[in-house]
């Protein structure tokens, strides 16, 4: 599957194209693939605002290009497709194994994901995902990381 681009003409909270450097095919067959250590799960914090649902996942060392961010109903899905440095490099200490993972985070019903945003500063993902007042059928919405 190609990168599709995203044409966002009639949003105001995306304006223009976003075209996404990774696609959820070859995230998917990277998931399959055998890996040198473990799949790792980063920690992350949810709290429930008045208004929206703030979401801080830490995942150090990640370019924001390499995350794929979905959200399917009331599932919150951050995987990152990060590619292992050069067989030429000579590590004495490599501790950073952040290669491909999934994680989904739950949410309530009542989200409203079309208008979720997403930010990465510092080697945090930060999420703000919008409360409906009615519970919201999200069907495989992909959110742009800034």
């Amino acid at each position: 599957m190609k990168n599709v681009a995203i044409r966002n003409t009639d949003c105001t909270v995306y304006p223009g194209t976003y075209v996404p450097a990774q696609n959820e095919t070859d995230l998917q067959v990277a998931l399959k693939l055998p890996h040198k250590g473990k799949m790792i799960s980063p920690p992350a914090n949810v709290t429930e605002l008045a208004d929206l649902y703030k979401i801080e996942v830490a995942i150090p060392g990640v370019e924001k290009g390499n995350f794929l961010v979905f959200a399917d109903d009331n599932t919150l899905s951050v995987a990152v497709m990060n590619y292992p440095p050069g067989k030429d490099e000579n590590f004495r200490l490599h501790e950073f194994n952040f290669e491909c993972f999934k994680r989904l985070i739950p949410l309530p019903k009542n989200i409203d994901a079309e208008f979720a945003n997403a930010e990465y500063r510092n080697g945090i993902l930060y999420l703000n995902v919008p409360k409906a007042s009615n519970p919201v059928v999200n069907q495989h919405i992909q959110i742009v990381v800034y």
